[in-house]
């Protein structure tokens, strides 16, 4: 198995301490394998879009949009 070196802000590293009973190298295992499901998932996902960035873009704009028209008129509803 590989060693991986992590840099971890001490104030955690401090709150890992209060529980040795935790193995903290499986959850990191557990997390990273997560993360690189994710990954893989979405590379599987584009790899088969034709849309360009620019595509991608309008559409993210255009959910923002709705989104915050959305949110507006639910605003407004709680001021009545």
């Amino acid at each position: 198995m590989t060693e991986l070196k992590l840099n971890i802000p001490a104030t955690l590293y401090e709150k890992m301490k209060k529980h040795p009973e935790i193995k903290w190298d499986s959850i990191a295992q557990s997390a990273l394998k997560r993360y690189i499901e994710k990954i893989e998932m979405t590379e599987d996902l584009t790899s088969k879009s034709k849309l360009t960035l620019d595509d991608v873009e309008e559409i993210s704009n255009e959910i923002t949009k709705r989104s915050w028209e959305k949110h507006k008129e639910y605003l407004r509803n709680l001021e009545k």
